[in-house]
């Protein structure tokens, strides 16, 4: 049986149903729901439990203000999506086993993309 990742999106823009239509028809992925503003965000995730939640921006359209979200929902990962960027962040208050090579190496990357 296959796992599905069940998704929930937060977003108003034309992205944001891009990316609710690119998203239902991939395999493995179910878009559970999706709401225009965070505040909505608080009681449809804990009707629809989704793994993770997706928050699609648009530029400078909404800023990043994770706090209350994380500490309501701190198991599920939240990734900032902005379709003026080409990455994707991602916001969890999950424990990650590392050995301390691993944060050496974290640290130094991060050393090297400030030096850019």
């Amino acid at each position: 049986m296959e796992k599905v990742c069940r998704v929930f999106i937060i977003g108003d823009s034309l992205f944001t149903e891009t990316l609710a239509h690119m998203l239902a028809g991939a395999a493995g992925v179910a878009v559970v729901g999706s709401v225009t503003s965070r505040v909505a965000a608080f009681t449809a995730v804990a009707q629809t439990r989704p793994h993770v939640i997706i928050v699609a921006d648009v530029g400078d359209q909404i800023q990043a203000h994770f706090g209350p979200l994380l500490s309501l929902y701190p198991n599920i990962p939240i990734i900032s999506a902005d379709l003026n960027r080409d990455y994707v962040q991602i916001i969890t208050s999950r424990r990650v086993n590392a050995r301390r090579d691993d944060l050496l190496a974290a640290i130094d990357e991060l050393a090297k993309s400030v030096s850019d």
